[in-house]
């Protein structure tokens, strides 16, 4: 129990389907049983015996005697000792006359006042000889037995119903409860039931007897919402519950006393006599403490959904329960009987009225935004008067035919081919209105009393196909909006479509909190719309569990909102938006229809919106892609600017580069420098990674070499470890560059080198292969590192070959890689071949090993070719 109403959330669902379970089976199994039984009796009373007399159950004490008792000698006072030579108990007598048939002989033991024994023998009379059966038609006891049976089942399934569809709410149970007390009330025994079975029944009653006043009590401090008197005095309902629960111990010993022993003590008999008045006291106590708490609560119900309820509890049970109060205590009073006789028709009347008390408490429970009576009442009324007003017309046209037609055909003696005009046309009408006169006109009073309900479910299912034709995103939320604002009659409406982490306001009707109003991704109302797929309704008197773990950020938008239902507006793979409505300038609950219709149309607004969606990314991906294409054609030319552009003349020599990257634009660098004292540099380089970035810090060390060569510098690794430095400074922590840079003097044929990290370059000569050995760290990932230098002598038709990992590491389809030997085999079959022509056959020869397969790595050469 909570503050503000009782809640049993925390039982294991498992747990609470048992006990509903063992509740169905007890309470439908004793309404089952009593109804067969009754029946029985009520449709075949010569089959089955009367009581021959009748005798207190705790005593024992023989009272009133039947004729076959008076006959057979039976002593009335008397104490009853023996049945059939058995001696007495209850469940002895249930088997005896239960099963008994009319003619059947009993023998009766029992003991006189003055202390002496007697044994009689009773011929057991048929029920048919009641007194019941003499004094109305026998049909009459018939029908009564099946209105009793039917109210009281339709009371006790509402009630299962209502706990079905909320089984973690207490108020469900303690309307299961009031709801089972009509078939108690109505079959007050355990029947022709025997045995085991009728002392389970037998207690199953006392104990709906007792409990059914302190569920009305709780029922009417808990719902809807808790009493303010409760809660300020929450000790106040024990002094009544607490007497009851003792009070309703002593019916245990009773009950077996009297149905397994023979009868009860005298002190028992006295205590349960004791007990009898408090509890029947305290049941009035509990009735008349339901009445003020529903009255108090009219005064200071929290909100306006709850008062409404009450309104409608009030007037339902008052109806209900007044019905029954005089039919069945007033108008006897009067000494007019009504159970049985000629006034039978007001009891059946009276029944009809209470069942406005079990249809209002299901209704209260299960409807969460119940409707003013009023509301109620008119809608009934313009239902009721549809429906009659379509009767009526049949019906008179019916009668019309019948009387005009029809009688003065069947009235003649003999009949003339004519006369069987009227009957064919009788046929026609007949089968005109079966074919649809009568659907038409009943579509007709549709419009005309139900206007409302019918242009919602005509509106919404159009715009739920017009939607689809949508497909940017303003319109369709402002033509959304406003068809079900103008439909529903709802004046505050929210579309909020998600940006981000964040669903934020983009289209509203009623509301002025602009694009303020935000729900996160990862609030509750967005979780739980995302894992149901199904509206969520909020109230905020009887909220879900998705609302209690609500932030109060999240509590604030919805507020502002006004929100009384929010739908998930669903894409294919995710949820798009949300719709959030308000109520109904009604007031009334959004019905099943409405949920599913407006449940049709966010579906179909939500794919609207992916579509939406789809087309502008479509559109700006297709801008940004060819914007890109042109920014990266650009940057390839940027860089192909570049690479030498021109190669410097060699005396004895020729040189020769290439640079194929991966991509538009890649990180290989190569470059042929003239250092103006008839030296020729010679640099290649390859950076990290691959595309814009790697391509910028190629750059960088280009921009870096040609600023540092410019003095024409003779200590190569003073050279490069100004090169790392600078690359350092300007590159990423997790950039560097392999770099190799060398000069060439043709005068001297003297090669001097310093290697940063790069595949060692190769000197061909002839058949021979020769390595530079110098070497160091990569550049750009230390600010400072150690380089060796090393100087060889060339001699003429030497090649050297400078080349990036993309050469050696070229891999066909099977991901096999090339290898330098075969690079370098490649360069020695174009012996005595100018630098250029080696260089290409290089790059075929790669490309044949390939064979197709995509370039993983840029591929850059540099060839040195001196004269033979």
């Amino acid at each position: 129990m909570v503050a503000r109403k009782m809640k049993i959330e925390k039982a294991s669902p498992n747990l609470l389907r048992f006990l509903l379970g063992l509740y169905v089976l007890a309470s439908l199994g004793y309404w089952l049983t009593l109804t067969l039984s009754y029946w029985a009796i009520a449709f075949h009373p010569d089959e089955h015996v009367r009581d021959p007399f009748r005798y207190d159950a705790e005593t024992r004490v023989i009272g009133e005697l039947r004729p076959e008792a008076k006959a057979a000698g039976v002593a009335q006072g008397a104490t009853l000792e023996s049945l059939n030579g058995v001696p007495y108990a209850a469940r002895v007598w249930d088997e005896i006359t239960n099963t008994a048939r009319p003619g059947d002989m009993m023998d009766v033991g029992f003991q006189r006042k003055n202390g002496s024994f007697g044994e009689v023998t009773i011929t057991l009379a048929t029920f048919a000889l009641d007194p019941i059966f003499k004094n109305i038609p026998r049909s009459v006891f018939e029908v009564q037995t099946i209105v009793l049976s039917a109210v009281s089942l339709v009371c006790l399934l509402m009630g299962v119903w209502v706990v079905l569809a909320k089984p973690t709410e207490g108020n469900a149970w303690l309307l299961l409860i009031l709801l089972t007390t009509p078939s108690v009330i109505f079959f007050s025994n355990h029947g022709l039931s025997t045995g085991l079975l009728a002392l389970s029944f037998e207690i199953w009653y006392q104990l709906l007897q007792y409990i059914a006043a302190s569920a009305l009590l709780l029922f009417g401090i808990y719902f809807p919402e808790r009493s303010r008197i409760d809660v300020k005095f929450p000790w106040l309902k024990w002094l009544i519950l607490i007497p009851l629960g003792v009070c309703s111990l002593v019916m245990i010993p009773v009950v077996y006393g009297k149905y397994y022993g023979s009868g009860c003590s005298p002190f028992l008999v006295h205590i349960e006599g004791w007990a009898e008045k408090p509890v029947n006291f305290l049941n009035l106590v509990c009735v008349l403490l339901y009445l003020a708490l529903t009255l108090d609560k009219l005064r200071s119900a929290s909100t306006e959904d709850a008062r409404r309820r009450l309104r409608v509890l009030t007037t339902g049970m008052s109806i209900g329960m007044g019905s029954l109060l005089i039919v069945f205590v007033l108008l006897p009073h009067f000494g007019v009987t009504t159970s049985m006789g000629e006034h039978l028709w007001v009891t059946y009347t009276g029944l009809l009225f209470f069942l406005f008390a079990p249809f209002s408490l299901v209704y209260v429970v299960l409807v969460q935004r119940a409707m003013d009576v009023r509301i109620l009442i008119r809608m009934g009324a313009r239902y009721a008067l549809a429906k009659a007003t379509l009767w009526v017309v049949q019906f008179a046209l019916l009668t019309v035919v019948v009387v005009q037609l029809l009688l003065p055909v069947f009235g003649k003696k003999q009949q003339t081919p004519s006369d069987l005009i009227g009957p064919l046309i009788f046929l026609g009408l007949v089968l005109l209105l079966r074919m649809g006169v009568r659907k038409r006109i009943q579509q007709w009073l549709d419009r005309r009393f139900f206007r409302e309900a019918y242009d919602a479910e005509r509106v919404l299912n159009e715009l739920s196909e017009e939607v689809r034709r949508y497909t940017e995103t303003q319109p369709l939320l402002e033509t959304v909006a406003r068809r079900i604002a103008e439909t529903l009659h709802v004046d505050q409406i929210a579309m909020l479509l998600r940006r981000g982490e964040y669903f934020v306001l983009q289209q509203s009707i009623g509301l002025s909190a602009g694009g303020a109003l935000t729900l996160p991704v990862q609030s509750s109302a967005v979780r739980y719309l995302t894992n149901s797929n199904e509206p969520a309704r909020l109230y905020r008197d009887d909220p879900d569990a998705w609302y209690l773990m609500a932030g109060t950020a999240e509590r604030y938008a919805l507020d502002q909102m006004n929100a009384e239902l929010l739908l998930p507006l669903l894409g294919r793979n995710r949820m798009m938006g949300v719709m959030a409505l308000g109520p109904k300038r009604s007031e009334a609950a959004y019905s099943s229809a409405d949920m599913k219709m407006l449940q049709a149309l966010a579906s179909q607004t939500g794919l609207a919106l992916e579509v939406s969606e789809l087309a502008r990314s479509l559109a700006t991906e297709a801008a940004q892609r060819e914007r890109a294409n042109r920014e990266m054609e650009i940057a390839r030319e940027v860089q192909e600017r570049l690479f030498p552009q021109e190669m410097p003349h060699l005396p004895g020599a020729t040189v020769a580069g290439f640079c194929r990257p991966a991509q538009g634009v890649g990180g290989d660098y190569y470059d042929v420098i003239d250092l103006e004292d008839g030296r020729v540099g010679l640099a290649i380089g390859d950076v990290s990674g691959k595309g814009i970035s790697a391509a910028l810090l190629m750059a960088s060390l280009r921009a870096s070499l040609r600023g540092i060569t410019l003095d024409g510098p003779r200590d190569f690794a003073k050279l490069m470890h100004k090169v790392n430095r600078l690359v350092y400074e300007a590159s990423a922590s997790n950039r560097y560059a392999t770099f190799f840079f060398a000069s060439y003097d043709p005068a001297t044929r003297v090669l001097e080198c310093v290697n940063a990290g790069h595949n060692p370059p190769v000197v061909l000569r002839g058949k021979e292969t020769i390595r530079l050995e110098a070497d160091g760290p990569v550049v750009g990932l230390l600010p400072s590192a150690p380089y060796t230098e090393q100087k060889v002598q060339l001699q003429p038709g030497d090649v050297l070959v400078l080349y990036t990992d993309g050469i050696s590491e070229a891999m066909n389809n099977a991901d096999e890689e090339w290898g330098e030997e075969r690079m370098i085999t490649a360069a020695q079959s174009a012996e005595g071949k100018s630098a250029s022509a080696i260089l290409e056959m290089i790059f075929a020869a790669a490309d044949g090993f390939t064979v197709g397969a995509p370039q993983h790595d840029d591929m850059t050469l540099l060839v040195l070719k001196l004269d033979a």
